[in-house]
């Protein structure tokens, strides 16, 4: 419609096909509805594995580890944050070796733990910048959700043992923050306390329930005060742990509900955002190699402690042949998160293909003094007869990159230089060797795998993201190794991408819908037209570690197949919830009477070059509830009903508009002002029906998007309307 108005009159005209003029009726004004409606909560815990990837803490056990090349890497239960987000929550000691872990404050000079004692008790050079435990700075541990939730709820688990409680948590203080950056660590001031109190003398589970659930992408939890092993609480600098924490959030229950869009529509079904989803991984470059094995934690994030394997089936993809080869100049980067210190001097690789060029994590020992290393290495080819090796790396001494993201650069530019960053800055420490690569009989080897692998199920434990892997590095990136900032930058366009990492973890949906379509007719008792009913039930049901904590009372309606346009409106009658499982029932009823036209008169003659457009519905609500209001949904296509009118409260209605419609309330809307030119255009309208019982709001909806123009009213009214509203038709759509 060129212009198009809306307002509801109120009318006692019978329906359909009468032109009825009605000069000076009062009309009501647009409005808009502003309750907000609950949509149901499910309280859920959040995933294990993302806490995991984000744990942090201000204090821990870096447990002594032991490396045995059949059984691979064991490890003390007393152990670093991510310890206790690791669902493991069976009973173990130190001798058994179990998976299963706690966190613990830091209590002996283990390198790489937090210091947890006296500032006498360990020497400052393994203390690096750790931070000091006293009364007022006390232990925490705590984790990142990498997005944002409604923290509703943190559940603590203290030691194994029923008998012993040394270290338990005894007093508490939960902290949350809300970060711009999600991914951000929070600092001192973006922490805000949300709730203290006392854990109970137990071995089991202790709750702490937040009234109201505070938007948060971060927690922490502070002990402090401590159990001593007979449990008595203790203060000062006495440590503590923590076997398994979980965290709750709070989520909307989100059903989407597919309305009828017409007389044949026999069903219909509930849809939610909560649905289950793979973890995937692939190369996102061109001519894409296949990945497999890769463990996604958080967005975007590989544990590197299961390795995965990258195919190409495109020729040399992956391949870099190094010295004088045909392709001699490779540039990796990605992201990592170290969790912890090496403890060997075994290579755990962080990326490698064979031993063409490779990435390492190790310990090695210098000087008579142990240090770490983050090394790439990179070998020419077989080919040449005499293979040379290039090896560079970075050195450190204590946990300067733990638990933290850094950006690690490696390049060869296929000559003489070998290159590593970490964070922008040259770290290419110790040597930059070139020498021949040979095996015990002094001939030129090159162990050129087939496969790239990422991580390694060593032990390396930590994780990483944004990998890149270039080739064919040009002039622009070669010739600014010293330049950090202008070689990356030049990389789009002076190398080839060969392979670019993208992850997204699996999803589990807090709850499914399942949906039961009945339908129902009655007759109209005053036309004797039948008149369809869908009742839509939808079941809701918790999947495991949720539950639904309160029924809905709205749902989401797609109107018009437009998921634009849909309306979050009052469900039909009281949602119940039974046995953890919640019940919403919606009811779609065809409503509409007829349409109308009526006469416009100005100045006391009738006005033919535009008239007003009448949709009528009738409807019953349900037994002991009070009619509130209607609204109407519309537009000038089916599938778009962009436009509404919802006028509240002071929406006109008839009770009992016949005699034959006893217990029938009558409502209409009227499009007004409808030019000459437009009355072969169709309006579309759809009904909501409030109705209110104790307080609470309920509605039904119209059964089907209904459609009227000015020139199909006209004929019926030709063909049922009296002399007078005939003429007035006549008159109404004769050519000018």
């Amino acid at each position: 419609m060129a212009c198009m108005t809306a307002a509801m009159v109120l009318t006692t005209v019978s329906f359909p096909g009468v032109a009825k003029a009605e000069e000076g009726t009062s009309t009501q004004a647009d409005g808009v509805t502003s309750s907000e409606l609950e949509k149901g909560k499910v309280l859920v815990q959040v995933d294990q594995n993302v806490l995991k990837a984000n744990a942090m803490c201000n204090s821990e056990m870096n447990p002594a580890i032991s490396w045995d090349s059949a059984s691979g890497y064991t490890k003390n239960i007393d152990g670093q944050a991510e310890y206790v987000f690791d669902g493991d929550e069976r009973v173990g000691t130190n001798s058994e070796k179990i998976d299963g872990g706690m966190w613990h404050s830091r209590y002996t000079d283990v390198n790489g733990g937090k210091f947890a004692g006296t500032t006498t008790a360990y020497s400052a050079t393994v203390r690096g910048n750790e931070e000091t435990i006293s009364d007022t700075n006390r232990p925490w541990i705590g984790s990142g959700f990498g997005r944002r939730i409604m923290l509703k709820k943190v559940i603590y688990m203290g030691r194994y043992s029923a008998t012993n409680y040394s270290n338990n948590i005894a007093d508490y203080e939960l902290y949350y923050a809300n970060m711009d950056n999600q991914n951000e660590e929070p600092t001192a001031s973006d922490w805000h306390l949300v709730k203290s109190g006392t854990f109970a003398k137990i071995s089991g589970a202790s709750d702490i329930e937040l009234d109201t659930a505070v938007e948060a992408t971060h927690f922490k939890l502070v002990g402090k005060t401590a159990y001593d092993g007979a449990g008595n609480k203790v203060g000062g600098t006495q440590y503590v742990c923590a076997r398994e924490i979980k965290v709750y959030e709070l989520k909307d229950i989100d059903i989407n509900l597919t309305a009828p869009t017409n007389a044949n529509s026999e069903n219909a079904s509930a849809t939610t955002s909560e649905v289950n989803t793979e973890a995937d991984t692939k190369d996102v470059s061109g001519s894409p190699a296949t990945m497999s094995g890769a463990e996604v934690k958080s967005v975007n994030e590989l544990d590197l402690s299961n390795p995965v394997t990258v195919t190409s089936t495109v020729g040399d993809k992956l391949d870099i042949t190094g010295e004088n080869g045909e392709d001699d100049s490779v540039l990796i980067q990605f992201q990592i998160k170290l969790k912890e210190l090496p403890s060997n001097n075994h290579d755990s690789v962080i990326v490698a293909k064979g031993d063409q060029y490779k990435i390492a994590y190790r310990q090695a020992t210098e000087s008579n003094q142990t240090i770490y290393r983050i090394k790439f290495w990179i070998t020419g080819p077989a080919s040449l007869g005499n293979a040379r090796w290039k090896e560079v790396g970075c050195n450190f001494t204590d946990k300067t990159y733990l638990n933290k993201w850094i950006t690690v650069t490696a390049m060869y530019d296929g000559t003489s230089d070998t290159k590593l960053w970490i964070d922008g800055v040259s770290k290419s420490d110790g040597w930059n060797s070139n020498t021949a690569y040979r095996n015990n009989t002094g001939a030129a080897i090159v162990h050129e795998d087939a496969n790239v692998m990422i991580g390694d199920s060593t032990g390396i434990n930590g994780y990483i993201k944004d990998l890149k892997i270039y080739s064919h590095l040009g002039r622009t990136v070669t010739g600014n190794q010293n330049n950090y900032a202008t070689l990356v930058s030049s990389l789009a366009n002076d190398a080839t991408e060969v392979f670019n990492l993208s992850a997204t973890p699996a999803k589990k949906a807090a709850y499914t819908v399942s949906t039961k379509w009945n339908i129902g007719s009655n007759v109209d008792p005053e036309t004797n037209a039948s008149k369809k009913t869908y009742t839509e039930t939808v079941t809701v049901t918790p999947a495991e570690n949720a539950s639904i904590v309160t029924a809905p009372e709205a749902v989401t309606v797609n109107i018009d197949g437009n998921t634009v346009n849909n309306k979050v409106v009052p469900v039909s009658e009281d949602s119940t919830l039974e046995n953890g499982t919640a019940t919403v029932k919606y009811v779609f009823e065809d409503m509409l009477r007829g349409g109308s036209l009526r006469m416009i008169k100005a100045d006391g003659t009738v006005d033919y070059t535009k008239t007003s457009m009448r949709f009528g519905y009738d409807f019953q609500l349900p037994t002991d509830t009070d009619f509130a209001s209607c609204e109407w949904y519309y537009g000038t296509t089916a599938s778009d009903l962009k436009l509404s009118l919802a006028p509240g409260a002071a929406t006109k209605k008839i009770e009992n508009p016949t005699e034959k419609k006893q217990g029938y309330i009558r409502s209409n809307i009227v499009f007004t002002n409808i030019a000459k030119t437009n009355f072969d255009r169709d309006i579309y309208a759809r009904v909501l029906v409030n109705y209110i019982k104790d307080g609470k709001t309920y509605s039904k909806m119209g059964a089907y998007v209904d459609q009227n123009s000015v020139k199909s009213i006209s004929e019926k009214i030709r063909t049922n309307g009296s002399d007078t509203e005939k003429t007035y038709v006549e008159n109404l759509t004769a050519s000018n």
